[in-house]
């Protein structure tokens, strides 16, 4: 069996930190975020869209995220055999009807808003990496260093080369 080594900072870090964002908007006045969480399964981030009320501050701590990992984007596809219409449908009712979103719960206008942000953002979700890149780059040992000049400007940068690029 092989043991897999994870950085202490890795293991140490918040399980949602929205400061490392892969992509970011808004659609149907609410906030998207794409980000990477950390579970109680596995120390390593998995990828998740983060739906956030634009009204409530994130730096106050004033909201509760709606989270939706990687591992469950395949319920809220919205063709073909692929999707779970029941969860997608209690979920964004119980998110609405908890103030987490804004809208009202019983406006099928409002839950649709909902399912049509997720699913606009579903490719980008998709599409990201498996872990931020700071965490990519701590992920296996260096073995080397790398040094690039830029021969216009002269500037000149520094990395480490590891096994995982």
């Amino acid at each position: 069996m092989t043991e897999m080594l994870i950085p202490r900072a890795m293991i140490e870090a918040p399980a949602l930190d929205l400061r490392r964002r892969h992509f970011d908007g808004e659609r149907n006045g609410i906030v998207v975020v794409g980000s990477w969480i950390r579970t109680d399964a596995s120390p390593l981030p998995e990828p998740c869209m983060v739906l956030l009320h634009p009204l409530r501050p994130i730096a106050r701590g004033r909201t509760v995220p709606v989270v939706i990992p990687l591992s469950e984007a395949w319920r809220w596809a919205a063709h073909g055999d692929v999707g779970d219409p029941e969860h997608c449908g209690a979920r964004t009712f119980q998110w609405l009807a908890d103030g987490l979103l804004p809208g009202n719960a019983h406006s099928p206008r409002d839950r649709l808003r909902v399912l049509d942000t997720i699913n606009h953002y579903l490719p980008d979700l998709l599409s990201m990496p498996p872990a931020p890149a700071l965490d990519r780059r701590r992920s296996g040992p260096s073995f080397g260093e790398i040094k690039i000049t830029n021969t216009v400007t002269g500037e000149t940068r520094q990395s480490e080369i590891s096994r995982d690029v």
